[in-house]
């Protein structure tokens, strides 16, 4: 479940929980009952939810049913911003505490911790997993093999500097190879030469933008004081400069938050970015 749509009521995310559910069970060849109207659940979000569940899980019998609630933190967001009330996390606590066949997966950038002392109190059975990078062995096979019908070859040591490039991060890595294959397709090959591989990174620049801005302006720190601190910490890494070692407690502040996400990592007392296409990305942009 990622539409926007979902968290601007407690009406419209039962809802879509039914709806998304209707539709991904019916693409499995699972007819489940048809979803309640619209008016349903804005008399009685909870009850019609409930009651919907449970016809519609007898229909599954002995199958589990995994939930997939991307982007969480919205959620938070909209709570925060009085959409929904503190009733949902009691509705989603009954859930996961009741019903045997439902499981949920939240997955997001942040931890429970982060965005709220509510999270961590109402889900305390949640157990988080941190998920980061592939194995080597694993990103090369998704360059190398992706798909029974993929003839793209690569020149010695490319596919390697696409490892040290993303570090296995997994979109990162779909990036850089959705942008090799469009460089093969315009220059009708079936060969990425370290050429097509410059053209694909900065095409991967371009397309990426969203996500390499989302760091740039989410995960730099969480004041905005915190965050043009962060900021200016990662211009200086990106030219090969370390943080002043006295540094004051806003930038130090912005330094952990960076640890913490995986922005950057300490190695021998020396900083520097976990991904080295991230601090290109930051290079450019000093240099812009």
């Amino acid at each position: 479940m990622q539409s926007a749509a979902i968290t601007s009521s407690e009406a419209d995310f039962c809802q879509g929980l039914v709806r998304a559910i209707y539709k991904d069970s019916k693409s499995q060849g699972v007819l489940l009952p048809t979803p309640p109207k619209r008016n349903q659940f804005q008399e009685s979000p909870y009850t019609v939810l409930e009651d919907w569940l449970d016809e519609a899980l007898e229909k599954l019998e002995d199958r589990q049913l995994l939930l997939n609630l991307d982007e969480f933190e919205k959620i938070g967001t909209a709570i925060n911003e009085k959409q929904i009330s503190l009733r949902l996390f009691d509705e989603l606590r009954h859930l996961i505490q009741h019903y045997d066949q439902l499981w949920f997966l939240f997955s997001g950038v942040k931890t429970l911790k982060e965005i709220g002392p509510n999270w961590s109190s109402y889900f305390i059975s949640v157990v988080p997993m941190e998920m980061l990078y592939l194995e080597p062995e694993e990103a090369r096979e998704l360059l190398l093999d992706p798909d029974p019908d993929f003839t793209l070859r690569y020149n010695e040591g490319i596919v390697e500097e696409v490892l040290k490039l993303t570090r296995c991060q997994p979109y990162l890595l779909q990036l850089l190879g959705a942008a090799m294959v469009t460089q093969a397709n315009l220059h009708h090959t079936d060969t990425i030469t370290p050429e097509l591989l410059k053209a694909a990174i900065e095409d991967g620049f371009i397309k990426g933008e969203p996500y390499f801005t989302n760091i740039w302006t989410e995960f730099t720190g969480e004041s905005e004081e915190e965050i043009l601190a962060g900021q200016s910490l990662l211009l200086k890494l990106a030219k090969g400069e370390q943080p002043n070692k006295n540094r004051d407690d806003i930038s130090e502040k912005a330094l952990q938050y960076m640890l913490r996400h995986h922005i950057i990592e300490e190695i021998d007392s020396l900083y520097d970015f976990e991904i080295l296409l991230v601090k290109m990305w930051v290079k450019q942009r000093a240099n812009a």
